[in-house]
């Protein structure tokens, strides 16, 4: 199979910079300001440094939310989410209305005194956090609890409508506890009650209980997080309510079975799919979904589903900008291209809100276009085809994506490419009615073997010999054509 150039590939690295550069959908340099708050809360004079997200322009977008003071991947987080940063906590693991209030005041920004409240903490600071939420749930945005051990299924309490995050690292087994092993029953109990929850193994390998690992992941979860819960443009100095998420209704889905290394369990045979039948738990987005099976892989577990990139994540508005209203639907609708094209129409490209919804359509076409050259590196063309056949209208009228779209209308039509396309099809066939009959006899997995063997040394080839494997030790494993390119 002749395969896509180095320079080809450097194109369409070019073209989303444009893509990028017409929208005018990345944000400046993160820039905050210090605002120093003095208030008396239960009696006692208290103080605080926060730190508030500055913007270009002349008009600030309203802050949507507050999170204790981090640096890295959170802190960038806080300035694409318009999240303001709090230096100390003065509620158990969150903050007081008094400490709000004062803040809003002290920084002349009065949506701040409104805000919701995005809590976390390590080991007992995590079920702390918890119980913050819990005891203030219209006020909690989300719950991170890192290394957190579980002593019941209700301790750290559920949150109903709020979506809590459990994070261990690779190596950590303080106390001799799996944290790991407990974090997956837990959250597969909790989402079976309805709480949206996510379970993650992080990649750090050294490093105790208390550090927190990598927060890349933590920071791309609650990004699709603050779509879900927190209107894009929160009204300025009122009340308003933050979203519940339902997790049968929004969201993807993870499928994932416990696999131990010694003391410590992993994530194996996992799939991730946008129908919520037989899932483990929740993830709210596309980009969290991705970057969770990439850390599955690295940490020694097996995927066997990716369905990441049909996640739908798009931020809420409320009563959008009659100029912003269609291109906000779009987004919401998937429909990329036509995003795109109304986006291009806005008279004010550097308005905030539209440089939000730009973001959402850039991010997504990046990721679709990084989908289809892994399907291109694992030699499945037969995906790359069905993938233009069912996304193609979605992303259409995006320079980048046209770019990729010609280029393999081109690349199909040559002929030792026709013929590789036409074995993909074959193999693709023969698992599908596998599927179908929801089990491999002796007979299909004869022709699986011939197959393996016609075409011994190419990708098809590789696919079904893998598939000839999986299926002899389950024959009812019922896995996706695709699924076999990936080992």
């Amino acid at each position: 199979m002749k395969t896509p150039s180095i320079a080809w590939f450097h194109t369409i690295t070019l073209y989303l910079l444009v893509i990028c550069l017409a929208l005018t959908s990345r944000l400046s340099a993160e820039e905050f300001q210090q605002v120093d708050v003095t208030y008396s809360l239960n009696g006692k004079q208290m103080s605080n440094k926060v730190f508030i997200p500055i913007y270009p322009g002349d008009t600030q977008p309203p802050i949507r939310g507050v999170i204790q003071h981090a640096n890295g991947p959170l802190k960038t987080f806080a300035y694409e989410n318009q999240v303001a940063l709090f230096t100390g906590l003065d509620e158990g693991r969150g903050f007081s209305k008094d400490l709000l209030k004062a803040t809003a005041e002290a920084a002349k920004r009065p949506e701040i005194e409104f805000a919701g409240a995005i809590v976390e903490g390590v080991s007992k600071g995590g079920r702390e956090a918890a119980d913050w939420a819990a005891a203030n749930r219209e006020r909690a945005i989300a719950v991170i609890l890192d290394h957190s051990a579980i002593w019941s299924m209700d301790f750290p309490k559920r949150v109903s409508g709020v979506p809590m995050f459990f994070n261990a690292t690779y190596a950590d087994l303080y106390q001799n506890i799996d944290r790991r092993k407990s974090h997956y029953e837990w959250c597969s109990a909790a989402y079976k009650a309805g709480q949206p929850c996510t379970s993650i193994i992080d990649i750090v390998k050294n490093g105790g209980h208390g550090g927190r690992g990598s927060t890349e992941l933590t920071a791309v979860w609650l990004g699709e997080v603050m779509n879900l819960r927190v209107p894009a443009n929160v009204p300025s100095g009122k009340a308003y309510e933050l979203i519940d998420v339902d997790p049968s209704k929004i969201g993807g889905y993870v499928s994932a079975k416990l696999s131990m290394d010694g003391k410590r369990a992993y994530h194996d045979n996992v799939k991730v799919t946008v129908k919520p039948g037989g899932a483990t738990w929740w993830i709210p987005g596309p980009k969290s979904a991705a970057l969770y099976l990439d850390w599955t892989k690295k940490n020694g577990g097996s995927v066997e589903t990716d369905e990441s990139a049909q996640i739908k994540n798009a931020p809420v508005f409320l009563d959008p900008p009659r100029e912003l209203a269609r291109a906000a639907a779009l987004v919401a609708d998937q429909k990329w291209g036509e995003a795109y094209a109304e986006l291009r129409k806005s008279p004010d490209k550097d308005d905030h809100f539209a440089k939000t919804l730009a973001s959402q359509v850039n991010s997504n076409v990046e990721a679709h276009i990084g989908l289809i050259k892994k399907l291109d590196a694992a030699g499945d063309l037969c995906g790359i085809y069905m993938n233009f056949q069912a996304y193609a209208n979605s992303y259409k009228g995006i320079p980048a994506y046209d770019e990729v779209f010609g280029h393999y209308g081109t690349f199909f039509k040559q002929e030792g490419n026709k013929e590789s396309l036409k074995f993909g099809r074959e193999f693709y066939g023969m698992i599908s009615q596998i599927n179908k009959v929801g089990r491999a006899n002796e007979t299909i997995l004869d022709d699986l073997k011939r197959f393996a063997q016609a075409h011994d040394g190419t990708p098809h080839g590789k696919a079904a010999k893998n598939a000839f494997d999986k299926l002899s030790a389950d024959p009812a494993a019922g896995l996706p054509p695709e699924s076999y390119f990936t080992d």
